[in-house]
């Protein structure tokens, strides 16, 4: 059907070998940085902090691209011999897990990020009203709950990760799977929402001639706004697949949806 096309989980030759080279390269970079934050010698400062979780969930999409990748060599070429094995069973749905897992954490901590960029900007001359290393812990771990959570339901029945061979939650078949399906997207617009009017706002703020804050924080925005706007014009595949679940009906092919997989998604 339009959802599972007769071809290999990779769909393309060239695809096959790019998802090596990308999956690697987001294991290990995304290790190494997550290494040199957590072990530097440096005081492990609320930015650095957020950096570290943002390290991890893409590190866990580098891990759910291993999986696909390795599936995908595993069954070359007779991929339909395997294709119900594979979509039912545990290595798919763990799949599914990290991948919606390691997409709403990075939503969640890059929005988390530029609220407490706009927030350490706002209120520079205000130290009692910095955000401090316990306050950003508690709100990362509610944010590590809620996208456990989520990944969690398809597991369970809402929507699920059977649908295609990518494992992504792309079942509608029920008025609660459309409903998480919708949920999730609204989630990313209302992020993306956030973000831009934080940065209107972070912009308006050190342009203003009477700001008074020191160069540090606006460059550390500086740099995050670049960070954070690549990551989320990279998350166009996710409003592609919701979409396409909602509708029931692929807005692409999904073959060449696979190549937003690979060369977007992860980043």
């Amino acid at each position: 059907d339009e959802f599972n096309p007769c071809e290999d989980i990779m769909g393309y030759n060239f695809l096959r070998i790019i998802v090596w080279f990308v999956n690697l390269l987001a294991i290990l970079g995304n290790s190494f940085v997550f290494f040199i934050l957590v072990t530097s010698h440096y005081k492990l400062t609320v930015p650095r902090f957020l950096m570290c979780n943002l390290a991890f969930a893409d590190l866990v999409m580098g891990i759910y691209l291993l999986l696909i990748a390795s599936e995908d060599l595993h069954t070359r070429s007779e991929y339909y011999n395997y294709a119900i094995n594979w979509q039912t069973g545990a290595g798919c749905n763990t799949a599914g897990f990290f991948t919606v897992f390691a997409s709403e954490l990075s939503v969640y901590t890059l929005t988390v990020i530029t609220l407490e960029r706009w927030y350490a900007i706002t209120f520079a001359m205000r130290l009692d009203r910095k955000i401090r290393l316990r306050h950003a812990s508690f709100i990362m771990l509610g944010g590590w709950a809620f996208c456990f959570f989520l990944a969690f339901l398809p597991l369970v029945g809402i929507s699920s990760y059977v649908k295609v061979s990518i494992c992504l939650p792309m079942d509608t078949e029920t008025v609660l799977s459309q409903a998480y399906i919708i949920f999730v997207l609204m989630l990313n617009i209302i992020a993306f929402i956030i973000i831009c009017a934080c940065y209107i706002k972070i912009y308006i703020t050190v342009r203003n001639p009477h700001y008074k804050s020191g160069d540090k924080d606006t460059k550390i925005a500086k740099r995050m706004a670049v960070l954070i706007f690549t990551d989320f014009l990279c998350m166009a595949p996710i409003s592609f697949y919701a979409l396409s679940a909602i509708m029931n009906k692929p807005l692409i092919t999904v073959s060449n949806s696979k190549i937003l997989l690979v060369l977007f998604y992860p980043l």
